[in-house]
């Protein structure tokens, strides 16, 4: 008996030196182990145990205890195909997604995060294994087929039988007591803290002698290795039964349904529903688990919000599933059943696939068919006539309205608010602020950039077209300033706000010191809240800093993200770069996920507003477009109209006050 002990023990040895991605490595799966047998393991609260799915081959169970009850989970398989000759398999209980079952159990036990939001069971204490899987597989056979014949253990020790190990080479023979294990064995191969964690062995005792047969590499193999076949399908998923039955004595009804109590026939009541899956036993077998003594898990989108890439990943899946599942069901399209989707997935009426979305090339910007109330139609670029009309309109209009009509046009051009359903088929998204994050969002962040850069020129235009006394442009000064802090409070517009500085920080303004020294002699309070309110806040928006509560802003402040993702030098080479950049990242990500928060928002704030068509007018694109470079010049190239503009704006700079120095 000792040689056998021995074999047995330099077999597990040899299991458990496997890579910790290996199931087989870990002590706390269990292979083909029955239900019975799993349940007659767990002992306290927080025991658990890994096996094989009786009903479902190529499946894991997870076995618990938990509030002194025994729960079974099996452990939801994705098997993803995006394209030819690759597959990707996942797996899951409700939320998180892991590459194996390892992954899974380790941030199941190092976070102390529950199985099931239903059931509230966490896991802690691994029930780990003596023998080697192969030693299982002979004493209980696989999963759904009859156990094999025990040999006889005097002919066992009388002639030992010879078999292959895992690396196909001849093993000796171990013993099932005392295995000398590494720390990671013991401890159910946990990285996360199962070394600290009081973990009860699961023993197979003296008994177990007498059941020793010759081993196989079939037996010792995975499903894939077995050659089992994946699901045909693009995305198939396995998991649990979608009725919560825990494991207390259950009877069938005449028709073959399973008899519940009341307790647990209402405790999963509120369940969503699924749709329907392919039987996997036959309910005759009597070594086969019935799909329904598993514990119920829900899949979820994760808390928080993963990568956009991976949430039109995620919806395809969930299209391509509603697919698979009528094809494997043969339903008719009045039969069908409804499946649920994740908000934005977007099916075709006539086919149901998933919508892709546009890649738009030409931007939404379109001077030339812009029908215009302050221009004509052949305009010139920076019309007296038009100037002049501009300024009556700003002097007879306050801040908080101007800044409310700022507001309304970025929103439009920003896809937060007004957005039609077409408009979401196309992006794949439900907001601009999601698709300026997306490779396809290319031309929204350009219109983007053009729409800032346009504002800024505008308010240098305003100023430097003041040719009157000093103090007319300081009063010009003022308004913009007053502006600015409209912008950032009643209106929430920090886009604009950026937009609005940058022009009062154009070198062209910024060298105009008559005019800024009649600003702090005229209006104190304005040249304080520019200095010390304005300027450190848009700078801390710029690096990141400032965080932008959705509460109260509509439009968040976007140019770091977009400038960035259009290749243009955001900061010099230093030391914070990198953090800057990280910044950026987080930033970027937490305006994709509040999205729906600034719609609400925006909505919010322009509730009851009531816009004037030619002071809506003078804040558009288009418009800017045309007064700035005529209905002609409009549609030259961006870089050749900026540098043009730069030298028209110099050359009003010098004629204001020709003393000053122009900043570089």
């Amino acid at each position: 008996m000792e040689s056998a002990k021995e074999t047995l023990r330099k077999e597990l040895e040899e299991e458990l030196k496997l890579s910790t991605n290996e199931l087989r490595s870990h002590a706390w799966y269990h292979g083909c182990l029955p239900r019975e047998e799993a349940e007659s393991q767990l002992e306290e609260d927080g025991d658990f145990l890994i096996r094989d799915s009786g009903s479902s081959q190529g499946d894991y169970v997870l076995s618990c205890r938990w509030q002194g009850k025994t729960l079974h989970f099996k452990i939801i398989r994705t098997v993803l195909r995006p394209r030819q000759g690759y597959s990707r398999t996942l797996f899951q209980f409700e939320q998180d997604q892991f590459d194996n079952v390892p992954a899974l159990v380790r941030f199941y036990v190092g976070n102390r995060k529950p199985v099931s939001e239903t059931s509230g069971a966490v896991i802690s204490r691994p029930v780990n294994r003596a023998v080697p899987l192969r030693w299982l597989q002979e004493r209980y056979g696989a999963p759904g087929l009859p156990r094999q014949e025990v040999q006889d253990p005097a002919k066992e020790d009388a002639a030992p039988a010879r078999r292959l190990s895992l690396r196909g080479l001849t093993a000796g023979e171990v013993s099932t007591e005392g295995p000398q294990l590494r720390a990671k064995d013991r401890s159910g191969s946990h990285p996360a803290g199962l070394d600290q964690l009081g973990c009860r062995p699961s023993l197979y005792t003296a008994q177990s002698d007498s059941n020793l047969l010759t081993g196989s590499p079939e037996a010792l193999a995975g499903p894939q290795e077995r050659g089992e076949l994946p699901p045909p399908s693009p995305v198939f998923r396995t998991g649990s039964d979608p009725v919560l039955r825990p494991t207390a004595p259950q009877s069938l009804d005449p028709e073959g349904g399973a008899a519940l109590s009341g307790s647990e026939g209402q405790l999963h009541s509120k369940a969503p529903p699924k749709p329907l899956r392919a039987p996997s036993v036959l309910l005759g077998d009597p070594f086969q688990e019935q799909l329904s003594t598993y514990c119920e898990l829900v899949p979820k989108a994760p808390a928080g919000l993963r990568s956009h890439v991976a949430r039109l990943q995620a919806k395809e899946r969930w299209c391509g599933r509603a697919r698979a599942t009528d094809t494997a069901f043969g339903f008719l399209e009045d039969e069908t059943v409804p499946l649920p989707r994740p908000r934005g997935c977007y099916q075709e009426e006539e086919t149901g696939g998933f919508v892709h979305p546009v890649l738009e090339t030409a931007s939404s910007f379109q001077p030339h068919s812009f029908p215009s109330l302050l221009l004509a139609p052949d305009n010139r670029p920076l019309e007296p006539g038009a100037l002049k009309r501009l300024k009556e309109i700003f002097t007879q209009q306050d801040c908080r309205t101007m800044a409310l009509h700022i507001l309304s046009v970025d929103c439009l051009v920003g896809r937060i608010t007004g957005v039609s359903g077409e408009q979401q088929r196309a992006m794949g998204v439900s907001s601009g602020l999601e698709l300026i994050t997306l490779p396809h969002g290319h031309q929204l962040r350009l219109d983007l950039l053009e729409r800032h850069h346009l504002i800024a020129l505008g308010i240098a235009v305003d100023i430097l077209g003041c040719t009157g006394p000093v103090a007319e442009r300081a009063a010009t000064l003022h308004k913009i300033i007053q502006l600015a802090v409209e912008l950032k409070g009643s209106a929430g517009d920090l886009f604009a706000l950026s937009a609005v500085m940058k022009g009062l920080q154009l070198p062209q303004i910024a060298r105009l010191d008559q005019t800024w020294r009649k600003l702090r002699q005229s209006h104190t309070e304005s040249a304080i809240a520019f200095e010390k309110d304005l300027k450190p806040f848009v700078k801390r928006l710029n690096q990141g800093e400032e965080n932008a509560t959705p509460g109260e802003v509509a439009v968040p402040h976007l140019l770091p993200l977009i400038s960035l993702l259009e290749g243009e030098q955001l900061w010099d080479d230093h030391e914070e770069s990198c953090d800057l950049l990280l910044r950026t990242l987080v930033a970027a990500r937490s305006i994709a996920t509040s999205a729906a928060a600034y719609k609400a928002t925006a909505e919010a704030k322009l509730q009851g507003f009531h816009a004037t068509p030619e002071l809506l007018e003078a804040f558009q694109t288009e418009f800017a477009l045309r007064l700035f470079w005529g209905s002609k010049g409009a549609a030259t190239e961006r870089a050749e109209r900026y540098q043009k503009f730069n030298a028209i704006l110099t050359v009003l700079s010098q004629k204001l006050e020709p003393t000053g120095k122009l900043e570089p």
